[in-house]
């Protein structure tokens, strides 16, 4: 169910809501959900200044707090507070600052994957900025950078993004994006268990890095080509092991134990597609897609940062497919048509 009231006209919104998903809810039946069994209550308010002032086109400023329970057994599980700043300046650039919060423990229910069992994570909170320059020119970029604090001392987060785009003429356009992510000491189930099913909890460097580059050409109105070529790394060092008791706390002192656990894992596509609409409604589509084969292939100790692994990734086998497909459109009035004009 969700339930929500607000107001949604003049320069002060806001609103209140209500949603709650049950612990016997089908995700499947619906769609992509990542975990039922939750009650969330939410709140937020926001200026908003619609029309141009001296300095600015428009300009948003906005503050949100969000309560979350477990459905069943009713349990608390985490407060969020988020605020943001948003301005869209005369020259039509814009930046936004963003703060988001969790001021109290929180109790993750969901993270060691064990009915009755649950993880409290610090609190913590994340600072950030991202913005873009003017979409109208031929020359666009897009940023995004953020720092995260958390209440443990050795444990930090940090992402960054950007984003390029020329459009050399009306004809041909590319674009690329590059995104990295950094959490050392990261909490998390190491899906490993004691011999009684108990799960154990590792603190982990996390490295997630993706480039994407992407182009499109434009030979008429009916007629495209596009390309699109991304390469995805992910990089897991476990640095510890614990045990975690009935109060979703760790235990006092590590695990001996040091499994070989860690993961490098790659991934690389590179999609080509031909569209051309010959008629209404009817066109062909002629693709082509390569990917690497095996994901693991590359030594994540040997090499060890994005450049070596993407570089390294065309090294090994590749699998490629081709395909044609074609839709065309049967207009039944058109046809209609024709017969009633050559009667028998």
């Amino acid at each position: 169910t969700n339930i929500q009231w607000s107001k949604i006209s003049g320069k002060l919104q806001y609103f209140i809501s209500n949603d709650i998903v049950s612990n016997t809810y089908d995700p499947n039946d619906l769609g992509y959900l990542q975990s039922p069994n939750h009650v969330n209550y939410n709140g937020g308010i926001s200026y908003n200044q619609f029309t141009p002032t001296e300095r600015f086109v428009t300009y948003r400023y906005s503050l949100g707090i969000s309560t979350q329970y477990l459905y069943k057994p009713y349990r608390f599980s985490e407060v969020e507070v988020n605020g943001s700043a948003f301005w869209v300046f005369k020259n039509f650039w814009d930046v936004t600052l963003k703060i988001n919060s969790y001021p109290l423990k929180q109790n993750d229910f969901f993270e060691l994957r064990t009915p009755g069992k649950f993880l409290i994570r610090p609190a913590e909170v994340t600072i950030g900025i991202d913005g873009s320059t003017d979409s109208r020119k031929k020359l666009f970029f897009n940023y995004e950078l953020n720092d995260g604090i958390r209440a443990a001392a050795d444990n930090g987060y940090n992402h960054f993004l950007i984003g390029l785009r020329y459009r050399f003429s009306n004809k041909f356009t590319m674009n690329g994006t590059y995104l990295r992510q950094y959490e050392n000491n990261q909490r998390g189930f190491s899906f490993l268990r004691e011999t009684n099913g108990d799960p154990i909890v590792g603190y982990r460097n996390f490295t997630e890095s993706a480039g994407i580059l992407a182009a499109i050409y434009n030979f008429n109105s009916r007629m495209n080509l596009t390309m699109r070529g991304r390469h995805y790394w992910n990089k897991v060092h476990y640095n510890s092991f614990y045990n975690v008791d009935g109060k979703g706390d760790l235990s006092a002192k590590p695990s001996s134990f040091r499994p070989p656990i860690n993961e490098n894992f790659n991934t690389f596509n590179l999609d080509a597609f031909f569209t051309w609409d010959f008629r209404l409604g009817s066109r062909v589509i002629v693709g082509w897609k390569n990917w690497l084969g095996d994901s693991y292939a590359v030594d994540g100790f040997l090499y060890r940062n994005y450049n070596e692994n993407l570089r390294r990734t065309f090294q090994y086998s590749h699998g490629n497919e081709f395909t044609v497909k074609l839709i065309y459109f049967l207009d039944y009035n058109q046809l209609r048509r024709k017969k009633s004009l050559h009667p028998h």
